[in-house]
Formats: structure tokens, C-alpha cells, sequence
């Protein structure tokens, strides 16, 4: 059963993409990992999955919400103090404990960067714990650039290698952020990336082929790649069969999957 929740802060991306910030009260909402879904319930409306967006789950969680359905219209009638709910955390994230230690490359493309999120905030909040780091994100246009201030306070940064580009650069943006024409393989080629890297990856399905391939010329192996996979995940217990794709439920077993295990499922990588 879903657990009350306040809508404590509503922070606009881009268009059609706000941060919603969420207080609750039930403990089982504090365990949540980077890569792993909650469900939101709009009462009267129904539910969602939707990705933890930060590292810090105490009496508060942001979602990253795209304007896109049933769910998320009702959702954003809704204004702060107002209240909804959440249920989970549910699936399998990012193996952060893995991760300790290794040279890590997070690459994400567009709406992809809300789950990385959470894992590039968890990184830096334990920055010694983990090598070197490079981040790793494309989106088609330059006005669709999420967490544009978080980035501006990155670049600052002198313990994360930051890459961003876009496939179209127009138009005014505040707060002005440099960045490059292109995609994602595109940084990929250019980052100083070796077989050491561990790569968690999140984005669109067809740009994993191709950036999949580019990895693999850097001479990072397959189960050094850790992928995201956006599927609807309905009920996330495994009841309800939306997400099984390959024989693989994906709000149990993943959406976090190593890449040796996806390659079984060659309908998961669009090609």
C-alpha cells in the first residue's frame, strides 16, 4: 500500500519536466538506492513508476516527473502541501558497493540523467571511496538540459571530468552552461576512458547500441557495463507482467542490468 507523501517543493526543469520534492514519514522510503523506482499514486488517478532522482533518502525524495499521461497531468494540478503517494523502493540499482574504489564513467542521454543522478550525488558524497569519475551526458536539444544549475556547480568541481553536448544548441538559457555539439558518442570518443572504467549507463534505448559499441572500443568489457532500462513498470512486485521483456522482469531484476546478461536479450538494444 502506498505511504502518504507532501509535495514540499515543485522546481521546473524545462518545459515538461519538474523536480518534485517530496516529505513522508515511512521508513521503508529511506533504504532507497541509486537506480531504483518508487510508485506514485495521484489519488482518484492512479500510479507511475518513477526513478529516485537523490543519493540522500531521509524524511524527503525528489522525482524527476515528465508531463506525459494520465498520472503526471493530475500531478502537476497538484501545488506544494499537497499530498500523494509512494510506494517501494522497488528493483535493483546501480551495485554502488561494486562500484567502491573503481574509475567510474556515468553516461546518460536526455531524460537518462534523473536516475544518474541519484548515483553521481551518492559518488560525491562519498568522493573517497571511489576513483576517478566522468560524467557523461547528451540530450538532442540544448533547451532540454536538466538540473542546469547542479551542473554550473559541477563544472567547478576538480574531482569529476564533466561532458556535456547536444545535438542542437539554440536559444537563450539561464544559467548560461557550456557545452558542445553533439552526442553522446560523440564524448564518448573524447573522454579518456580505458578498460579500467566501470560504466552505469541510462537513456534511450537506441542510443545504448551505439554507445554500447563505442565502449567497447575503449577496451571496457561487457560486464563492466551496468545499463538502465526504461520499461512500464505497473505493479513493481512482479505480478502483473508490463515489464517482462526476454523473460526478465525488469521491475525485480532490474531496471538495473549488467550488460552480459542483456546481450542474451537481444530485443532489449534497439537497433
Amino acid at each position: 500500500m502506498p505511504s502518504l507523501a507532501k509535495i514540499r517543493n515543485i522546481v521546473p526543469m524545462t518545459v515538461d519536466n519538474y523536480l518534485f520534492e517530496f516529505s513522508f514519514t515511512d521508513d521503508s522510503l529511506k533504504n532507497s538506492a541509486p537506480g531504483q523506482f518508487v510508485e506514485l499514486w495521484v489519488p482518484g488517478v492512479g500510479e507511475a513508476p518513477i526513478s529516485v532522482c537523490s543519493a540522500k533518502v531521509n524524511d524527503t525524495i525528489d522525482l524527476l516527473i515528465r508531463r506525459v499521461g494520465r498520472v503526471t497531468n493530475a500531478l502537476y494540478l497538484l501545488k506544494e502541501g499537497d499530498t500523494v503517494g509512494l510506494r517501494g523502493p522497488y528493483g535493483t540499482g546501480f551495485p554502488v558497493d561494486g562500484f567502491s574504489l573503481r574509475n567510474l564513467c556515468l553516461v546518460a542521454g536526455g531524460l537518462g540523467a534523473a536516475p544518474i543522478r541519484s548515483l553521481w550525488q551518492h559518488i560525491l558524497n562519498n568522493r573517497e571511496h571511489f576513483g576517478k569519475v566522468i560524467l557523461i551526458y547528451g540530450m538532442r536539444h540544448s533547451q532540454e538540459l536538466l538540473f542546469r544549475q547542479e551542473f554550473k556547480l559541477l563544472l567547478r568541481r576538480h574531482d569529476i571530468e564533466l561532458y556535456l553536448a547536444a545535438e542542437e544548441i539554440d536559444g537563450p538559457a539561464l544559467p548560461p552552461i557550456n557545452m558542445q555539439v553533439g552526442r553522446v558518442t560523440d564524448l564518448i570518443k573524447e573522454a579518456n576512458l580505458d578498460a579500467s572504467f566501470q560504466v552505469a549507463m541510462c537513456g534511450p534505448p537506441i542510443m545504448y547500441r551505439y554507445a554500447i559499441k563505442e565502449l567497447l572500443t575503449k577496451g571496457i568489457k561487457e560486464e563492466q557495463m551496468w545499463l538502465s532500462l526504461e520499461r512500464h513498470m505497473k505493479c513493481g512486485i512482479g505480478k502483473c507482467g508490463h515489464c517482462v521483456i526476454g523473460g526478465l522482469f525488469t521491475c525485480k531484476q532490474g531496471p538495473v542490468f549488467n550488460m552480459s546478461l542483456l546481450k542474451l536479450v537481444p530485443e532489449v538494444i534497439e537497433c
